[in-house]
């Protein structure tokens, strides 16, 4: 049973009918059963079951019922736009799946004649999340099947996240940390196609989770960009292993009237976008647990500060110009003033630290310059108010 409707075929008069033929649902039945005949159905938008709502074809879905098993098979876009719009309708299939109570189910994914790489690092990475939530490939290649295990564990994940975005922080949609060795933190774009790999990267997650860990999925929202769509809180609450908090300006607004030392969701976020993963920028220190954000211009200043609006307060505070990824011993030396940067973004010590306490700054500290593309307008602004 096929929805024959995508959600723009009126428009474009492009039908799900066109691109899943017979012949591709003949190669489907072949796979799955090893059957030849079959029937099959294209329904309008009206038609409704127990398996298929009344609506568009949502998740590129097709139903079959062989014996007491019905299969969900999810079908791959033809063309490969940007980053998410391949896996957009990804996220949406694995809701359907999940939601229907059937208990003799299966999910699969079947790749059509794909125009453009179907198989970059990112596309690789999306498959194999796909696999760990129980998607089955009908048709990948044998090369890439070995290319698509199944994730085990939240730190694999991590890992293999931060290896796929690079030095290009623009290729993140998702952030994963930890902040302690059992707490997991996620900070997820929730707007545009950023809402799939946010919600596919948590079905992921939740079923990798582990008695004793907790895992947070902070929602960033701002003015009228939205929260996950509905479905995917639903699959996520259902999942019962991840705390979704939405995180809004009025939240903000509680956190810096309560703190002098800000470490807001939307900041640690601004921090993502600007310097990608957690990594001290003074030391080789890349353990998610150890490293914090620091502030160049202390929230405690800037609320100190003479004829500051409470807006202008929350800008400073939460923007990620304001900010350093800083590994635990250097962001308290940074706090307590025992290091500082000069406008070149050179390494400064204060006078008078103890010979041996600088025998050990000297062996924990491997950089003393910052990059140049730290070295911002804005970044340089927020260091000439904290040496005001």
């Amino acid at each position: 049973m096929i929805k024959k409707n995508l959600q723009k075929s009126k428009n474009t008069g492009v039908y799900f009918s066109d691109v899943v033929t017979p012949d591709v649902l003949r190669d489907v039945c072949g796979l799955i059963t090893g059957q030849a005949d079959f029937t099959y159905q294209y329904v309008d938008n009206d038609y409704h079951d127990m398996f298929l709502e009344t609506s568009y074809n949502k998740g590129r879905i097709a139903i079959m019922q062989y014996r007491n098993v019905v299969s969900y098979i999810s079908f791959s876009e033809q063309e490969i736009g940007g980053r998410n719009s391949s896996v957009q309708s990804v996220p949406t299939a694995f809701n359907m799946y999940y939601n229907n109570s059937y208990p003799q189910k299966n999910l699969y994914y079947y790749f059509l004649n794909v125009e453009g790489n179907a198989e970059t690092d990112y596309q690789i990475l999306i498959y194999r999340l796909m696999n760990t939530i129980g998607f089955v490939f009908l048709n990948a290649s044998p090369t890439l099947l070995q290319r698509i295990n199944a994730f085990n564990s939240v730190e694999d994940i991590i890992f293999n996240r931060k290896i796929n975005a690079g030095r290009n922080r623009s290729n993140n949609s998702t952030f994963i940390t930890k902040s302690t060795s059992s707490e997991i933190e996620i900070y997820g774009k929730t707007y545009g196609a950023n809402k799939y790999e946010t919600s596919l990267m948590c079905y992921a997650l939740a079923n990798l989770w582990q008695p004793g860990q907790t895992i947070k999925l902070f929602e960033v929202l701002e003015g009228d960009l939205k929260e996950l769509p509905a479905s995917s809180l639903n699959v996520i609450n259902q999942m019962g292993v991840i705390d979704v908090i939405p995180t809004d300006m009025t939240l903000e607004k509680i956190i810096y009237d309560k703190e002098n030392s800000l470490r807001s969701p939307r900041f640690v976020l601004n921090l993502f976008n600007k310097l990608g993963n957690k990594h001290c920028a003074l030391c080789n220190c890349e353990i998610p647990e150890l490293i914090q954000g620091a502030h160049i211009w202390p929230v405690s200043a800037i609320k100190k500060a003479p004829a500051l609006s409470l807006e202008q307060c929350l800008e400073y505070a939460l923007d990620g110009e304001n900010g350093l990824w800083l590994c635990e011993n250097h962001h308290k030396m940074f706090d307590e003033g025992m290091l500082n940067f000069d406008h070149n973004g050179h390494l400064l010590l204060r006078n008078g630290i103890e010979r041996r306490h600088m025998k050990f700054i000297d062996e924990i500290t491997k950089y003393d310059v910052l990059p140049d593309e730290f070295l911002t307008g804005r970044f340089l602004w927020y260091l000439s108010q904290r040496t005001a």
